[in-house]
């Protein structure tokens, strides 16, 4: 419905390639077109139907109609525009523009110069004037990078205040040209997401006084470039680092007041975060090729979401659970503990038959800590003195959950809140695990605190599948 609506915008979609058994849908999609193109042209002909429409509709100041005309997602605004002349001419200053495949009308085919052509047209119709945000997001297997200068030269204004870059499946990797945010225009940006591309910023950008979240994936950034922009972000409440594999080292300043929220995720190279924003809330961390926890300096005093997860293969077999307990002390007002461990983890985990060496901290209390949950529960030694400890210092504890499945997948290829399968190998530790929990854990939880332990159903055993 979007691609017949966006037809005027637009030029005709040359002939591509199709299954032959979407031609005869093809063929009814192209008659269903030219049914709505001749009511349109049949309306603006009909100067009674032009009347009765100028009737039903208020006298507002154009400017108003222009506004209106702006809260609509693009393809609805290109939809109004097809029937109205008003909004056609506020289409021209459309602040939103959001170019992927779903808005353009295209299907799994694709072709370069599908993706192009309908781009360059679109803009070629727009004044340039007045764009606040520019979503540009190429489809896999598309080499397109040499038209993005051409197309973020036309969006990158003074006014702009929403850039997003996700460049999937690009041939050739994309340097994104730092020197159009420069002359002040970095400092009307207020949220930034990049993936798949380079990002070489530089000292000379200046200040981002705008600029509340920074979201890079899969960006080619090394920690220092990275550090000069964070030296800007005066107003920075976001920050999300994903498979940045050139950064080893992040420092965060303290300079980033108000920063809350925190997401490293999957970054290979990262050994060192140290973070001196004072008011994190929220961190997530996804890591690998971790042999141990140090000993945190920092202190998070505003953090109350603390959420880890060690996967891959890389993950030391050796690796100390109980050294987490320093991210424990390093968050005095510490509400939710989410730590969820992976299948490779569970398959290598550490025994041991007594409790006799069991290790522990004194007087190290977790006052506001009322929530923990630990995925992928195992007999490992070092993660049964972790929950011992949580249960004997969390003087607020209200809810301890161990869950000695994979947990729930929420994206990708399962649907919300299905079990993710386990292996055999996997499965083989659960009864140890279980028999852990009533030896070492069950003793210990106090009567104010709720124990869920969950075991795996038949879908984790893969016979629902």
């Amino acid at each position: 419905m979007g691609m017949l609506l966006l037809s005027r915008l637009m030029p005709t979609r040359r002939p591509r390639r199709r299954r032959p058994h979407k031609s005869r849908r093809s063929g009814l999609i192209a008659k269903s077109a030219k049914r709505k193109r001749s009511h349109c042209q049949q309306d603006d002909d009909d100067s009674q139907g032009g009347k009765r429409m100028r009737n039903s509709v208020p006298t507002l100041p154009e400017d108003i109609w222009c506004h209106i005309h702006s809260l609509m997602p693009m393809r609805d605004a290109a939809r109004v525009a097809c029937v109205s002349r008003a909004f056609l001419s506020s289409w021209r200053c459309h602040p939103n523009l959001t170019f992927n495949e779903r808005t353009l009308g295209l299907d799994e085919y694709v072709f370069e110069t599908d993706f192009i052509s309908k781009v360059d047209h679109i803009l070629e119709k727009h004044s340039g004037i007045g764009v606040k945000t520019f979503n540009l997001q190429v489809p896999y297997e598309l080499d397109v990078c040499d038209h993005v200068d051409h197309w973020l030269q036309f969006a990158i204004t003074p006014r702009i205040e929403e850039l997003n870059l996700m460049l999937y499946g690009t041939v050739q990797e994309y340097n994104f040209p730092c020197s159009l945010l420069s002359d002040g225009i970095a400092n009307y940006i207020r949220f930034l997401d990049l993936g798949h591309c380079a990002f070489r910023p530089t000292v000379e950008l200046g200040s981002w006084r705008s600029l509340k979240r920074l979201c890079l994936s899969f960006v080619h950034i090394t920690g220092d470039e990275l550090g000069c922009v964070l030296s800007n972000l005066f107003a920075l409440e976001w920050l999300e680092l994903i498979y940045c594999d050139k950064i080893a080292s992040l420092k965060i300043p303290c300079t980033l007041q108000q920063l809350s929220y925190l997401k490293v995720s999957e970054c290979s190279r990262m050994r060192v975060i140290e973070s001196k924003a004072p008011k994190v809330s929220n961190f997530y961390f996804t890591g690998y090729k971790v042999v141990n926890t140090p000993m945190l300096t920092t202190k998070f005093l505003y953090l109350k979401y603390l959420s880890i997860s060690l996967s891959g293969l890389t993950v030391s077999p050796s690796y100390d659970y109980f050294s987490l307990v320093s991210f424990l002390d390093a968050s005095p007002f510490l509400e939710t503990f989410f730590l969820a461990i992976s299948k490779e983890q569970m398959k290598r985990e550490s025994k041991f038959r007594d409790s006799s060496h069991m290790r522990q901290i004194q007087e190290h209390r977790h006052e506001h800590l009322k929530s923990v949950t630990i995925i992928g529960f195992c007999s490992a030694k070092s993660l049964v003195e972790l929950t011992c400890h949580i249960l004997e210092n969390a003087v607020s504890l209200e809810c301890l959950t161990l869950n000695t499945t994979l947990g729930f997948a929420s994206r990708s290829e399962h649907s919300p809140g299905t079990c993710f399968p386990m292996g055999k190998a996997v499965l083989m530790g659960v009864p140890k695990a279980l028999s852990a929990i009533q030896t070492y854990i069950v003793g210990k939880v106090p009567s104010t605190v709720r124990l869920n332990v969950m075991e795996p159903c038949n879908l984790c055993n893969g016979i629902g599948h």
